[in-house]
């Protein structure tokens, strides 16, 4: 649900397939589309983006912070967007704005003072106090002083100032660039190149801004950063991810290498990183280069310690309230941990995005996190996303459009200007609007609306812009939030446990962390207190049943994956082509019984415990999470797979982060039936392929050649040798022969499209030169 909202907060030439166009039954059209031209223009088409809030300016510090959390939470849970059918959606939709920010690039060079970079459009003080209305209907090239005043604001290397901005665009460009190199209706490598060579440019660019934090030139300030060097250490995570994901070690990389020492001085200093919003992202720098494991083994100790930091900022004791006048954050009567007044759903969100991301069994190499404490953060963030979905006394959604019974409420009055208007530009729209008795005429489905007082008192009333108004940041975090949730409910549910018995730990989900043992170790200790209590930390009220998240938008489209696990983090150097042989024998293991995650490999359903134990120790010896061999080769059916699993898989993949697909994709009889050989051939894949899911996809489209064996190890051999990407490979090698296999690879590679090249090397005729 969350991107119909982003789909109504396009400016520009509004595309038919936005649900909210009025090409498909919504309210939305072509609008200030002379952006960057006229009085205070830099005479550039700088139409399109999208509107910050209720408002129409173009504020990019917002702008990139939102879009780069929606990519990492795309990324972070790929299986999930894709098994809800909203991966194409997730992509097309942030290409969309990403190509509005590399149109903001106004100046692009390898020389970084020659860059130029647009921070703002519009005027805050003329947007807010001049007119309530349609954007499509708003005044453009007005003087200043009149409602159509649209100043353009460029960020230069004379000025100094602005590499907090910058460093957004950097996020952002490089965060999308990785979503279009996955397969998927809107994969494009190409701009996937262009996006992260953009980035790079402008990262150089951010260097030399140094003289401080943007600020327009005149009149206010929406959003005043406090620091840059939080916004250059979260562009600095990317950069290093997008190396990793061409296939660079986390360990050398110099672009790892310079996140870190942007990371470095936010250690020791949780004041300024245990928070996550548009001012402060150094705290999501340390997420994201713990997934990774850049640098050495001491750096992932200091990204985990922050993350234990927030968590223990967030995951306060249920007698932590706000009305007992505890200090912030604290539990609202009805559970939500209560930061700020404006925007307090926000923040609750990005804590709960944070919790989720630091729980995965699978969330880069570093110290291992107990399995209790994975399911506490796991819980915690339910409770948080639950609130704001309807749980909580007032039976009060917080999301435009979502009631999860008939008798819960949902905001319908938002502070926001084009939904405040009829559907018929027939009819005026101004700021009488604003005070209209009913609900908006046009709904905006999805938006997370800013949130209750500390006390739970919420009203829903347009003109209150603290508590009812939207923001592209408030849907940014959240949404990446309901992705986790619904893979974690997919994996309980197949685990055959409810939220109440997970969360209770009653019932273990070995898709959700790594297992315990029997008798495990003490726990590291949890920011929730141990007194018997509910699941949740929150204190216990009168509330419905926790309603079930909307998928992160509604609208199911086909996908190729089915797969409710995570998805994994970026790629090592690719290893050789995937080879059919069978997986050495096990080594003798060396784990000792004591070691929980060796007392594991005890379980009933494990048929090769020996070489299970032999995988606990080399994960042991790596410095890695060793339950990921339990966890990771779990539900597969035969002893031979298993061997392949516990031997050679996740050994292999676990330091990739994608050890997921080990039983997913490679120990699933539907796609290896019961070959080891085959088995350990998608388990070669996935160590060398950009994206897993490209072997899978090997696998579908070869099934049904008559040498589909031989298709099928071409195919694989195109992902880890060649450089034209999942997509290509799958298309050109469910060719029927093997020359016009090598043939179309041969034109994939000379620059020519996917299209053109399967067509000619299939012998069909194209009807255009």
């Amino acid at each position: 649900m969350s991107f119909r909202f982003y789909e109504a907060q396009m400016s520009g030439n509004v595309p038919s397939w936005s649900r909210a166009s009025l090409a498909a039954g919504g309210w939305r059209n072509r609008s200030h589309a002379l952006d960057g031209t006229g009085p205070g223009g830099v005479n550039l088409d700088l139409s399109g983006g999208w509107y910050d809030a209720g408002d129409h300016l173009k504020l990019h510090l917002p702008l990139g912070v939102s879009v780069s959390l929606l990519a990492y939470g795309a990324l972070t849970w790929e299986a999930a967007y894709r098994t809800a059918g909203q991966w194409d959606t997730a992509v097309r939709n942030l290409n969309w704005v990403a190509s509005y920010i590399a149109k903001c690039h106004t100046q692009a060079s390898d020389t970084p003072a020659s860059n130029k970079f647009v921070a703002q459009i519009g005027d805050v003080a003329t947007d807010h106090n001049t007119w309530w209305g349609r954007p499509e209907q708003q005044p453009e090239n007005g003087a200043q002083g009149s409602a159509g005043y649209r100043p353009v604001w460029l960020i230069t290397y004379a000025n100094g100032k602005g590499a907090d901005i910058v460093a957004e665009a950097v996020a952002s460009l490089a965060s999308v660039s990785l979503l279009l190199k996955r397969a998927g209706a809107y994969s494009n490598t190409t701009k996937a190149a262009a996006f992260l060579n953009r980035a790079k440019q402008l990262f150089e660019f951010a260097k030399t801004l140094n003289s401080g934090v943007w600020a327009p030139p005149e009149g206010l300030n929406a959003y005043p950063s406090s620091s840059w060097n939080d916004d250059m250490a979260w562009a600095a995570a990317w950069l290093c991810r997008a190396d990793v994901d061409a296939g660079a070690s986390a360990a050398t990389s110099s672009a790892c290498g310079v996140a870190v020492s942007y990371w470095k001085p936010f250690v020791g200093n949780p004041g300024v990183y245990q928070d996550v919003n548009w001012d402060r992202m150094a705290g999501m720098a340390a997420v994201l280069l713990r997934d990774v494991a850049a640098g050495t083994a001491t750096d992932v100790a200091t990204y985990n310690t922050a993350i234990s930091n927030m968590m223990k900022r967030w995951m306060i004791p249920a007698t932590q309230t706000c009305i007992s006048g505890s200090a912030l954050p604290c539990y609202t009567p009805g559970g939500l941990a209560y930061r700020d007044g404006w925007g307090s759903n926000r923040h609750a969100a990005n804590a709960a995005l944070v919790a989720l991301a630091a729980a995965r069994g699978d969330a880069g190499a570093g110290l291992e996190v107990a399995y209790s404490t994975r399911v506490n953060r796991n819980c915690w963030a339910r409770s948080q996303i639950d609130y704001m979905l309807g749980s909580n006394p007032q039976s009060q959604s917080y999301v435009v459009g979502y009631k999860p019974t008939s008798s819960h409420k949902a905001p319908e009055k938002p502070h926001h200007r084009s939904s405040s208007c009829d559907a018929s530009y027939a009819t005026p729209c101004n700021w009488a609007a604003l005070d209209n008795a009913g609900p908006n005429p046009s709904v905006l489905r999805g938006a997370l609306v800013g949130g209750p007082d500390r006390y739970d008192v919420y009203a829903d009333n347009r003109r209150d812009y603290v508590k009812n108004e939207v923001a592209v940041d408030f849907n940014a975090g959240y949404t990446g939030a309901l992705a986790a949730l619904a893979g974690l409910d997919a994996a309980i549910t197949k685990a055959g446990c409810t939220w109440t018995t997970y969360c209770s730990m009653s019932c273990t989900v070995v898709d959700a962390g790594a297992v315990p043992s029997p008798s495990p170790p003490s726990p590291a200790p949890s920011p929730v207190p141990p007194s018997p209590k509910p699941p949740s930390p929150v204190p216990p009220s009168p509330k419905p049943p926790a309603p079930s998240p909307p998928s992160p938008s509604p609208k199911p489209s086909p996908t190729p994956s089915t797969s409710p696990k995570p998805s994994p983090s970026p790629s090592p150097s690719p290893s050789p082509s995937p080879s059919p042989s069978p997986s050495p024998s096990p080594v003798t293991s060396t784990c000792s019984s004591s070691d929980w995650a060796c007392a594991a490999c005890s379980n009933s359903w494990v048929l090769d415990q020996n070489t299970c134990r032999t995988c606990v120790s080399t994960l042991r010896a790596k410095g890695l999470d060793a339950g990921k061999c339990t966890n990771s080769c779990s539900g597969i059916a035969t002893a031979g797979l298993q061997t392949v699993c516990f031997g050679t898989c996740v050994p292999n993949a676990a330091a990739k982060g994608v050890d997921w697909a080990c039983n997913q994709y490679c120990g699933a009889t539907l796609m290896v039936g019961t070959d080891p050989a085959r088995s350990q051939q998608c388990g070669t894949c996935i160590l060398g392929a950009s994206n897993p899911w490209d072997c899978t996809n090997c696998i579908t489209v070869t099934s049904s050649l008559s040498d589909a064996a031989t298709a099928r190890a071409s195919c694989m051999s195109c992902l880890t040798a060649t450089t034209i990407g999942g997509y290509a490979c799958g298309e050109c090698n469910k060719l029927a022969t093997a020359t016009a296999r090598s043939a179309c690879q041969t034109c994939v590679a000379g620059g020519k499209g996917v299209w053109d090249c399967t067509q000619a090397s299939a012998g069909r005729r194209l009807l255009r030169a």
